[in-house]
């Protein structure tokens, strides 16, 4: 027993000589003595910002000299009595006021509303119906509709060849219309009450965003319109609580596309129509006759009525985009 007892201290020291750790204190940890940093430990995250900063200062560039630059100097003139060989002064807000009392400018909003509006319902909406449509079909069928749809064309070729479809006198469509149809002749883009419902029409034939509310709708799993049709799901029901709520981001996207395009309308009008928008200006649009306003030298009135149409544009932006706010529990 005092043999045991004898040897009881050495085993003690041995066991603490074996395990040095439970009485220092490792570096780095709270109490003891800070952990060496590696020379260079820093770099990768420093050398990535650097990275990344000179691959977007081209873009960053040439965005403030061909986006932000004009259009800040554009604000500027819109206070000015700018116009060609004179020498510029500051005028106020007198730009503002002679374009908010030209009758001509209330006449183009007027007419950039009622083309917007029939823009959007006519080719943009529209393109969504077609796109659900296709998707019933068999992939076949898909592939020579899309082939149809999507047929390599330019914008400005197909356009000239739509006015002379719409031609009065010799057009396709008069002959469809007269030959075809037995109506009487009609006057298409003659007519100051018809002429913008024909300038949206061929908007329908180009199908834009088709292409990609029909990439939408093929990503949805086609379990869920199998599970539908077991319920006893049709067409419509699968449409209102399967396709058109996964559509819905692409749709709120588009429709900002939409609203900036058509309210900026100017090559598609200008060129069925003139840049007069004949007949009568029945067809002027904002932007043409901003357009027609640098022609006659008015800068200042000009930009001032770029100002407008910024403001009104991003108004309309604003309102979209609080009506096609997400639900956080959808």
């Amino acid at each position: 027993m005092a043999a045991s007892q004898q040897h009881t201290p050495v085993a003690e020291e041995e066991t603490a000589a074996a395990r040095p750790g439970e009485r220092e204190t490792a570096p780095g940890s709270a109490g003891g003595p800070p952990a060496a940093t590696k020379p260079g430990a820093q770099q990768p995250g420093r050398r990535r910002r650097v990275e990344t900063t000179l691959f977007t200062l081209p873009a960053f560039l040439f965005q403030l000299s061909w986006g932000w630059y004009p259009m800040i100097m554009a604000f500027v003139l819109s206070f000015t009595d700018a116009a060609l060989r004179r020498p510029v002064s500051f005028t106020g807000l007198e730009s503002y006021q002679r374009v908010w009392d030209d009758p001509l400018v209330a006449e183009s909003f007027r007419v950039t509303a009622v083309y917007t509006v029939l823009s959007i319902l006519l080719t943009f909406f529209i393109p969504i119906f077609v796109a659900i449509l296709l998707m019933e079909m068999s992939r076949r069928h898909i592939r020579w509709m899309m082939l149809l749809w999507f047929l390599p064309l330019s914008g400005v070729a197909s356009t000239v060849l739509f006015r002379y479809m719409f031609n009065a006198q010799y057009g396709l469509f008069q002959w469809v219309a007269t030959d075809v149809l037995g109506l009487p002749p009609q006057p298409f883009l003659n007519s100051a009450d018809q002429v913008l419902f024909w300038l949206v029409v061929p908007g329908i034939l180009f199908f834009g965003p088709g292409l990609i509310y029909m990439a939408t709708l093929q990503s949805i799993p086609a379990s869920y319109f199998e599970a539908a049709e077991i319920e006893g799901a049709g067409f419509w029901r699968k449409m209102w609580t399967i396709s058109l709520p996964r559509l819905r981001p692409v749709i709120s996207m588009l429709l900002i596309f939409a609203i900036i395009g058509s309210t900026q309308a100017f090559e598609f009008p200008t060129i069925m129509t003139g840049p007069e928008g004949s007949p009568g200006g029945a067809a002027r649009t904002v932007v043409m006759y901003l357009y027609l306003m640098l022609q006659q030298l008015r800068y200042a009135d000009a930009t001032a009525l770029g100002v407008y149409l910024f403001v009104i544009t991003m108004i309309l932006v604003v309102i979209q985009r609080r009506f096609f706010r997400e639900d956080p529990d959808t």
